[in-house]
């Protein structure tokens, strides 16, 4: 069976902080919906376009899988206190909801380690070769483009060629959301410390990670690999 794409829309920073602050004020579902649809007519008018945008945020913070419950709560609990980077916790949560948005990431984060910038039709070659060509992957990339662009992951550099931008982060619930993230995502069996600030999946971000409050934390599961402590993925 074919893998589901999903992320047909752009989406802004300021919906996603939106559908977070409705979840903080403790809205079921069913008003989250109809709040949120209120909160996007003022500036997408096509209701077709306005429902899948409303379902893609739902889908991101509302309607979690059970095994993705603990990340929400650590984001959650992360995004009340006012030193998280939100976009870091956004993003977290769409690499778990969205398999697309995180291969994108991925081949992103991968090209730029090596060079400065990557290019619109580079991505879609080699999300093609992920994916399968179809037309809804097609529509889907320039969404996610344009998404990274707007809450500001990405700039141009000239059209069709794009530069990633970089956010330090430093608070320490901010950083776990991160690797809960990236742990969920299953691209290995572990990690080595050094490994987890370079995942290619959160290029935006640069991170450092403490071996004292990964020991500390009931989050993470540390094994002993090879003679090199590693970050084991339950």
């Amino acid at each position: 069976m074919a893998k589901i794409v999903g992320l047909s829309r752009t989406i802004k920073f300021e919906w996603l902080n939106k559908i977070v602050e409705l979840i903080l004020e403790n809205k079921d579902e069913t008003q989250i919906k109809e709040e949120i649809n209120e909160y996007l007519s003022f500036e997408i008018k096509s209701p077709t376009n306005l429902r899948k945008t409303r379902e893609i945020l739902m889908n991101i913070w509302v309607r979690t899988p059970e095994e993705f419950s603990l990340l929400k709560q650590k984001a959650l609990e992360a995004y009340k206190d006012e030193k998280c980077n939100k976009l870091a916790l956004h993003w977290s949560m769409m690499l778990v909801s969205y398999p697309v948005f995180s291969d994108v990431c991925a081949l992103i984060g991968k090209i730029t380690n090596i060079q400065d910038t990557f290019t619109t039709s580079w991505l879609k070659e080699k999300l093609f070769e992920i994916w399968g060509e179809r037309s809804t992957l097609f529509h889907s990339v320039d969404k996610i483009l344009q998404t990274l662009k707007l809450i500001g992951a990405i700039e141009n550099e000239k059209v069709g060629v794009y530069r990633i931008k970089k956010y330090l982060v430093t608070d320490v619930k901010t950083i776990q959301v991160l690797l809960l993230a990236i742990l969920h995502l299953r691209k290995k069996a572990y990690y080595e410390i050094s490994d987890l600030s370079t995942v290619p999946q959160a290029f935006a971000f640069e991170y450092n990670i403490s071996y004292e409050w990964l020991y500390d934390s009931e989050l993470f599961n540390l094994s002993n690999f090879g003679g090199k402590v590693v970050l084991a993925v339950d």
